[in-house]
């Protein structure tokens, strides 16, 4: 299969140049991070809940912001070929360790080094909200899919209000987080989606005790001094899928998963 053609790169914006000292910094952290059995079995559910939305025959696939690379690494498996792309090679350099012989490509988000109508699939986990134009970034993830292309995307959810709070906080004071990257209510990536040209087929929360608990063991590293560890996260990952299919309790949900395809009249823009 041979690789989509690469636009000629332009200069990165003020956010780019902030987000790659900052995730220079973080790269050695995400690996100590998904280095815990129970934290990569969260993970693991995470990932196949996005790529089990790919369909049937998609060959050209894009990870946006892949980071250190344990999401293309699932998607490598069950879909070779697949490319990432990011914008910190420092995160680059990790994703090379656990996906040797990858495809990668430093470049930024906001401004994609592709050719239109490159890809069948384009993913984003948690890219969208590190960026400042949101409508600019999804309609250049528009632009990169085919005109039946599917976006799948996992950002964070902000319609709780203690989460959203917790949030807050937690970036404001954090040296580890940028206080501009903020999460998203589902009627504001819906509203985002629709004005870059998508139509959404898929809406759903994900990730509550499961997310608190195993998702990020170098902020809230309690579970690794709990003996059945492993076994405490499956239960979390079982119980959180019945907390964000009930209406009410999925407010309780800190991500929103939403899968979308180029409105017919957008495809040709």
């Amino acid at each position: 299969m041979t690789p989509p053609a690469v636009a000629q790169a332009t200069a990165p914006s003020a956010n780019a140049r902030a987000q790659i000292e900052l995730h220079k910094e973080l790269a050695p952290r995400y690996a100590y991070r998904y280095s815990f059995e129970f934290s990569r079995l969260f993970q693991q559910d995470w990932h196949a809940e996005m790529i089990r939305h790919v369909p049937a025959g998609a060959r050209r696939i894009l990870d946006l912001g892949c980071g250190t690379g344990f999401f293309l690494a699932e998607l490598e498996q069950r879909h070779p070929g697949s490319i990432g792309l990011d914008i910190s090679h420092a995160m680059l350099k990790v994703s090379d360790q656990y996906v040797p012989g990858a495809r990668l490509v430093t470049g930024d988000a906001e401004k994609l080094p592709f050719r239109p109508g490159c890809f069948d699939v384009v993913f984003c986990k948690g890219s969208l909200h590190h960026t400042r134009d949101h409508v600019g970034f999804l309609t250049h993830c528009r632009r990169a899919l085919k005109p039946d292309g599917v976006l799948i995307m996992s950002e964070p959810c902000n319609d709780n209000p203690l989460i959203r709070l917790a949030r807050k906080i937690l970036y404001k004071k954090s040296k580890h987080f940028d206080e501009g990257d903020e999460g998203f209510t589902r009627k504001g990536i819906l509203e985002l989606c629709q004005r870059a040209g998508f139509e959404m087929h898929t809406v759903k929360k994900y990730g509550v005790l499961a997310y608190v608990f195993a998702g990020f063991p170098d902020h809230l590293g309690v579970l690794r001094f709990v003996p059945g560890n492993a076994w405490i996260t499956r239960f979390f990952i079982r119980l959180d899928r019945l907390l964000c299919a009930v209406p009410g309790l999925s407010l309780l949900g800190f991500h929103i998963v939403v899968v979308g395809r180029p409105r017919a009249e957008a495809a040709a823009r």
